[in-house]
């Protein structure tokens, strides 16, 4: 089929970790035969894409350059409010992507439009489907429900997309339950991320890992990745840590990532005496991300519901650290359950509890036979459920059911 997608995320330049997983979605729907054209807004960051890359097209809304938030990340700060400006560029940002969508679903003949995010995408491409004639499909991802929920005028407008969608894909059982009674239509699909696992790889592994950060092979490394925001839940890990190095003092965190919460994780650190034991190694390249999480011990997924009510559907870097062979510890929310069974793949702990998340950690810590064999059942499973090739049949089915 020949598809448009459009998203508000798309990475930037060659190792960027802006949504790395919508470009793994198109690059093996292509494999899988289907003609891709991605639409995104242009950020300050973009660089030229391959030309062997899916063809993206960029469209620019606001000038200066610099004046480019929408998507990407920046809209939203601290993944809780909105960035004022936001509102005032959305109608520009509306604007300028129902043009481009048009233009190219008209010169790609397109049979479908896949977009990322029912707000504020779904709205141009539902447009633009009803004026094209053709099967819109919706991607849910947590932050766009999450918005949709925040006040009625946005409710109205989700509401109104899933009416017109032909198809709607959730990433997680609640995602899915609140955008059904947003009104999205009862044949939602639960549908996980997922990864490539001739990337992320357990022998990936080298000698001297970490040396650079000052590790050394006596550590037990302990990694976490992803956006110093509240609705990760690294304050939960840093208030595990007196509790794991009391127990265990070889141990070692490394948190990549960074955000607008990185001075108050650094203050909470230095308040409970345990700067010593964590490492903020700031923000990690998606190239680089294999060998950070292949080289750990343990990795830990503390993510909770903010104060806003925020979540995450499905982290990838989740699939991706069970694609390396790590033992992982994460909170049960979202859809970690989807991936994750409680002792055998993995260790669920209730979201924002320190006490059980240090408990698990230092279970694992003290046993290298069971990290290794949950490791090793985590990247067993990635292979046989959890690929790009497998998520990107189940949309597949679900565009050729939708047309």
């Amino acid at each position: 089929m020949r598809i448009s997608v459009f998203t508000s995320s798309y990475p930037r330049y060659p190792g960027d970790s802006t949504a790395p997983f919508v470009k793994s979605i198109c690059e093996h729907l292509v494999k899988s035969g289907h003609d891709i054209e991605v639409i995104a807004p242009y950020d300050p960051f973009c660089v030229e894409t391959d030309p062997e890359d899916v063809p993206v097209h960029r469209f620019r809304y606001i000038w200066p350059s610099r004046l480019h938030i929408m998507g990407h990340g920046h809209s939203l700060r601290n993944d809780m409010q909105l960035h004022p400006l936001a509102i005032l560029l959305l109608p520009l940002y509306l604007l300028a992507s129902f043009s481009t969508l048009m233009r190219v679903t008209i010169r790609q003949r397109s049979q479908a439009i896949h977009a990322h995010w029912v707000i504020p995408n779904g709205l141009v491409a539902a447009w633009v489907a009803s004026l094209r004639n053709i099967p819109l499909i919706i991607s849910l991802h947590g932050s766009d429900i999450f918005l949709a929920k925040s006040n009625a005028l946005f409710r109205a407008v989700a509401r109104w997309v899933f009416s017109r969608a032909a198809g709607v894909s959730a990433c997680s059982p609640e995602l899915q339950q609140e955008a059904l009674a947003l009104g999205a239509p009862r044949n939602t699909q639960i549908i996980p991320w997922g990864v490539n696992p001739s990337i992320f790889r357990p022998d990936r592994k080298i000698p001297k890992r970490y040396t650079y950060l000052g590790i050394n092979e006596s550590n037990i490394v302990i990694t976490a990745l992803g956006r110093l925001v509240n609705k990760k839940g690294f304050g939960t890990l840093i208030d595990a840590i007196p509790t794991i190095v009391k127990k265990a003092p070889q141990a070692h965190i490394l948190l990549g990532g960074d955000g607008a919460q990185i001075n108050q994780l650094l203050r909470q650190a230095e308040e409970l005496g345990v700067l010593n034991h964590i490492t903020f190694v700031g923000n990690v390249l998606w190239s680089e991300v294999p060998d950070f999480l292949a080289n750990a011990d343990i990795f830990v997924l503390p993510s909770m519901r903010d104060e806003r009510g925020n979540i995450d559907g499905m982290p990838t870097v989740l699939l991706e650290a069970m694609s390396s062979g790590v033992a992982i510890v994460a909170s049960d929310i979202g859809g970690v359950s989807l991936v994750i069974e409680d002792n055998k793949n993995g260790i669920l702990v209730p979201p924002g509890d320190a006490r059980a998340l240090a408990a698990a950690i230092l279970d694992l810590v003290h046993d290298s036979i069971r990290r290794s064999r949950i490791g090793h059942a985590a990247r067993q499973d990635v292979e046989t459920r959890f690929t790009w090739a497998m998520v990107s049949q189940h949309f597949t089915e679900l565009f050729e059911t939708a047309a």
